[in-house]
């Protein structure tokens, strides 16, 4: 009873401080694809809501959960976004931590989930930790349903089949790379279901129909959610043989980069250290790995979830065109922790050697884990107070309009979008141009020149609008910022 009272005391301390320090409403390196997420729950629009504004991927199931909060109770955007954000996290955190039998291997994984390393921070931030806690929950209720022995055409048991469907479905929705997820979360059940079948013949299992239901309502509602975004990307193209040894060349050079402490992040460095260490441990253990079947359909799931993700991941076009950016590993980083410490659950070691590995996993997953507070405090942006608070300054200016670059724009938005309306410049990335047309309406109208001037100019022209400058640079909320006049319409 002491365990698990202690257990649900540092998972709520865990939470509630990731929360504190990594939601929308707490973090200090916010930026505008933050904002836009915290936007589009005040402008909250279907069907063209459906998607991150301006792109056809990156679902809204965020800002649909989060309307409750904002229309119903009154919440400001960026805290109903918080709020449903971490929600969400949660519940993917409670249906991974659901298939470990230790309670000190739940902790673990709650350090892993709610406090990644620095360069894996997106768990917390984007759609890539919605995607697997959606996962988890699918996963969850399929063990469920095998675990109870519902009745084979029980009512129960067709409404958590259902469930499983839709929460699949979800996942494609809310991040592309699902699509891989769930085709092995498909194969994998197949496979069991066959070898388990029980004298039942697959094609009268009703798991074969929901199945091949749900592949047509996804294809239908992922066709309908596509075309009603602003713009059509094509993520499917693939990389030559060179390009691709290009991209693991970029992604090795990373490695070595923790690894010989280049990046200035000490504790992400240390961590690199001790994960290979702890692997190179858990090998030579694996002789004293006991298959346990409620456990090894997930062991083998993630498995592959995770080599077939960094394989596409290598392979794809979009990977080298972007730089091999860090955040598209943090799904593989998800996929692959739950792997490791699923097997670690199921080898069987004595107390002595089982102390000494839980220490190294323990300091491990606390390295990792005080990566991305030390960076922010102590490289970059030097300072632990949230973003909210620093653009919240641009309320004194009274009700404005911005542009800016950016990186500069949409999170400057966020404390007050009423107040404050914002948007790129017209050669940046406009993720919606309702909100231009409303910044050119206003009365005072800002110019931010970091990262896209120099100086203020006397004229500048935006979006076939003419602006003249009135009066000095003056600094609000970090920025260097100039009022200009709107002289024609």
């Amino acid at each position: 009873m002491m365990k698990k009272a202690l257990y649900y005391l540092l998972v709520t301390a865990l939470f509630l401080l990731s929360f504190r320090l990594f939601s929308a409403l707490y973090y200090p390196l916010l930026n505008s694809d933050n904002g836009v997420n915290v936007l589009m729950i005040h402008y909250f629009s279907l069907p063209h809501d459906l998607y991150f504004w301006g792109q056809d991927r990156m679902g809204s199931l965020v800002a649909l959960i989060a309307q409750p909060l904002f229309q119903g109770l009154g919440l400001s955007a960026i805290a109903s976004e918080s709020i449903a954000h971490y929600f969400i996290l949660l519940l993917g955190f409670l249906a991974f931590a659901s298939f470990f039998k230790s309670y000190f291997l739940k902790i673990i994984f709650a350090i892993v989930w709610f406090f990644p390393p620095m360069r894996l921070i997106d768990v917390t931030q984007f759609s890539f930790g919605l995607h697997y806690s959606i996962i988890a929950i699918a996963c969850y209720l399929l063990t469920f349903l095998k675990i109870t022995k519902v009745q084979e055409n029980g009512l129960s048991r067709h409404l958590i089949l259902i469930s499983v469907i839709l929460l699949l479905i979800i996942a494609v929705w809310v991040s592309d790379m699902a699509l891989i997820s769930v085709f092995l979360f498909g194969v994998i059940h197949l496979f069991y279901l066959i070898r388990e079948r029980n004298k039942v013949p697959v094609f009268r299992q009703p798991d074969i129909y929901y199945g091949f239901g749900g592949v047509i309502i996804a294809f239908l509602f992922i066709h309908y959610a596509k075309s009603a975004a602003d713009v059509r990307s094509n993520y499917a193209s693939f990389s030559d043989f060179e390009t691709t040894l290009k991209t693991l060349g970029v992604f090795i050079e990373s490695i070595s980069d923790q690894l010989f402490f280049r990046t200035g992040e000490l504790f992400t460095g240390i961590y690199t250290y001790l994960v290979f260490l702890f692997l190179g441990v858990l090998v030579f253990q694996l002789k004293k790995f006991k298959e346990n079947p409620s456990s090894s359909r997930w062991i083998w799931f993630f498995l592959l979830d995770t080599m077939f993700l960094f394989g596409v991941i290598m392979i794809s076009e979009w990977t080298i065109i972007n730089d091999v950016p860090r955040r598209y590993f943090t799904c593989t980083y998800i996929a692959f922790s739950f792997f490791i410490l699923l097997v670690y659950d199921n080898i069987e070691l004595n107390r002595r050697r089982k102390m000494l590995v839980n220490s190294l996993l323990l300091i491990t997953v606390i390295a990792g884990g005080i990566s991305a507070p030390y960076a922010m405090e102590y490289a970059w942006p030097k300072t632990l107070r949230p973003k909210v608070e620093v653009v919240r300054e641009f309320e004194r200016l009274g009700k404005i309009g911005v542009i800016s670059n950016y990186w500069n724009s949409y999170v400057t938005s966020v404390s007050n979008p009423e107040m404050i309306m914002v948007t790129p410049h017209e050669k940046a990335e406009v993720r919606n141009y309702e909100i231009v047309e409303e910044v050119f309406r206003r009365e005072n109208i800002y110019i931010i020149r970091d990262g896209w001037m120099e100086t203020f100019p006397d004229t500048l022209i935006q979006f076939d609008h003419t602006l003249v400058r009135v009066g000095e640079e003056i600094y609000v909320g970090d920025c260097s910022v100039c009022r200009y006049e709107l002289i024609d319409n």
